[in-house]
């Protein structure tokens, strides 16, 4: 005993300053190799958010100039349609309801200034009619066009509601080619992120501004309307950079690109990547696309921290048994060590396949977007010229078939458009209604008075009403335009699927207090099994005898959701199929 007091007390002691010094050193070294990792941490962080950053800006300057450009080019053809008429004849209306049609994603104004600057025209607005015979002619809309004789981007100035908006006009040319007046599309700039930023999907902090430093667009809205470069946005600007970011936000107002830090009093440190808007090698505006830092930098410090507290606990939990048991933990620490190691880079390699795989999704989720928007819209420029024209030849040489074959596909194209952009609308929630009271039986009855007409000679087909719904609930409050686009789906879908016999289209009340029911029942082939249960969804269609895009009954759907109803389709007992949906009264 006394061998071992003499010898083994030394050893306890020199083994455990030795554990002990080993903890201390280890733990200096982990810290110190956690702090350097945590550096690199945040500057791959930084780094990785500049660039995302910087392409999410060049994203939603292309989202806005592909918005301003599309505007510009509908209303230039407007215009030109326009040259010579009268703002009174329907054909002007006409055109004035298709531009609204086209370009209403960005605005609900569009008005139409003679020679004189007299309001002679106008579409969307409340009690923007009362305002027609009105002189406009000291509105810059008006001015910048009858000066330069093109179209001009004018910048923020009040609208005819009162709202802080800006103005796409273009110059309408008189019957003897001189200037004609003005046709200008009047967007609230509180619009721009929802209106114009649907293609590039960029869901970020956004700052507009314009060539002349006005702040169209920005988080802290007191600043809305300030100069970029003014003594209010500098006082809201803090911490040790504030001086370069002020040269930063003037390189906006210049039309520079760039990336800079950008840190608001009492807000969190943020990056900033700006790009100018370029129209016609023209810049309007600045857009600047804002994210905190620690967004992207917190998921990794988080981990970050977790492995260290386990780093810690676990240096505590071997020095205190590595006494009794060091050799064999040294074994198994080695082990272990080798273990973590294998499963950590495995999971690294996953980790950085699987972030591959979603930016390549992301990506092509965004093409396929952003072709279906610009190929419709494409597509519908230069289909309003080719009906217009088409329906002249068809007053002046009525029996031509060319010409009723333009008139058809033209239709037909306008329809596949109408019904992509539809699409368009409801996914990116932007989906619209203009309701108002309508009767719903007079509308049924010109439904059926058309498809009846359209139905081919082959087909021994009639389509007969029934009601049983009293005349006070006759009258709803809905969007006539879009409850027709249903009614004649479903009858065309009746028709397309039937050969002979009647097709029966019954209004009624329905099981819920004030609903009124719809139904359209067939004598056809029934539903097919194969799409049964994803009857409503988008590119669905199951016909031999009309091979349409599959989008009718996913829009459908989405118009009577929109209204409050439901709608539904299922088998009849004997044969054939009924489609139903509900409205309230």
């Amino acid at each position: 005993m006394s061998g071992w007091g003499s010898i083994g007390r030394p050893l306890v002691i020199i083994i455990t300053v030795a554990l002990a010094s080993m903890t201390v050193v280890s733990s200096l070294l982990v810290f110190s190799s956690q702090q350097t990792t945590q550096a690199r941490i945040e500057l791959v962080a930084s780094q990785a958010l500049r660039a995302q950053l910087t392409e999410e800006s060049m994203q939603a300057s292309k989202a806005i100039t592909f918005g301003l450009e599309n505007i510009e080019r509908t209303l230039a053809s407007s215009a030109a349609s326009l040259s010579g008429k009268d703002p009174e004849s329907a054909s002007a209306r006409e055109i004035m309801e298709v531009t609204m049609a086209a370009i209403g994603q960005y605005t609900e104004t569009i008005v139409w200034l003679d020679a004189r600057g007299t309001l002679v025209s106008a579409t969307g607005g409340e009690g923007l009619q009362d305002l027609v015979g009105s002189d406009m002619s000291d509105r810059r809309f008006y001015e910048l066009p009858l000066a330069t004789g093109r179209s001009s981007i004018v910048q923020s100035f009040k609208g005819v509601d009162g709202t802080s908006s800006f103005a796409v006009a273009v110059p309408v040319s008189g019957a003897d080619g001189s200037f004609g007046g003005v046709l200008a599309a009047l967007v609230p700039v509180s619009s721009v992120k929802a209106s114009f930023l649907q293609i590039g999907d960029v869901d970020r902090t956004l700052i507009v501004v314009a060539n002349d430093g006005t702040i169209l667009v920005h988080p802290s809205a007191e600043l809305e309307g300030k100069n970029i470069t003014g003594p209010e946005v500098g006082a809201m600007l803090a911490g040790p950079g504030r001086d370069v970011t002020l040269q930063n936000l003037q390189l906006m107002a210049q039309g520079r690109s760039g990336v800079a830090d950008y840190l608001q009093q009492g807000g969190e440190p943020s990056l900033m990547a700006y790009e100018p808007v370029v129209v016609r090698d023209e810049h309007p505006w600045t857009v600047a696309v804002l994210e905190p830092t620690f967004t992207v930098r917190e998921p990794f410090l988080s981990v970050f921290e977790e492995r260290q507290s386990f780093t810690i606990i676990a240096t505590v939990l071997v020095a205190a048994i590595s006494g009794v048991f060091i050799a064999f933990i040294l074994l198994l620490n080695r082990r272990l060590f080798t273990t973590v190691s294998q499963q950590d880079t495995r999971i690294k390699s996953q980790l950085s396949e699987l972030r591959g795989a979603y930016d390549r999704l992301k990506e092509q989720d965004v093409i396929k977007d952003e072709f279906i928007n610009i190929a419709a819209h494409e597509l519908r420029t230069p289909v309003l010229p080719i009906v217009l024209s088409a329906e002249n030849l068809a007053d002046s040489i009525p029996d031509d078939e060319n010409v009723k074959i333009i008139l058809r596909n033209a239709s037909r194209i306008t329809k596949l458009t109408n019904d992509i952009l539809d699409v368009s609308r409801i996914e990116s929630n932007t989906f619209k209604l203009q309701k108002q009271r309508a009767n719903i039986k007079r509308l049924i009855d010109e439904v059926i008075q058309d498809a009846q007409l359209r139905i081919p000679r082959q087909q021994n087909l009639d389509i007969v009403f029934e009601s049983a719904v009293p005349a006070e609930m006759e009258d709803l409050t809905i969007d006539r335009s879009r409850i027709n686009q249903v009614l004649v789906n479903i009858v065309d879908n009746a028709v397309n699927f039937s050969d002979d016999g009647a097709i029966r289209v019954v209004m009624e009340k329905d099981g819920e207090p004030d609903l009124v029911r719809i139904s359209v029942i067939d004598p056809g082939k029934g539903i097919d099994p194969t799409v049964k249960d994803k009857l409503f969804g988008k590119f669905v269609s199951k016909s031999d005898r009309a091979k349409g895009t599959g989008l009718g009954l996913y829009l459908c759907k989405a118009i009577v959701e929109a209204h409050g109803g439901t709608i539904k389709g299922e088998n009849n007992q004997g044969k054939g199929a009924t489609f139903s949906f509900t409205l309230p009264v």
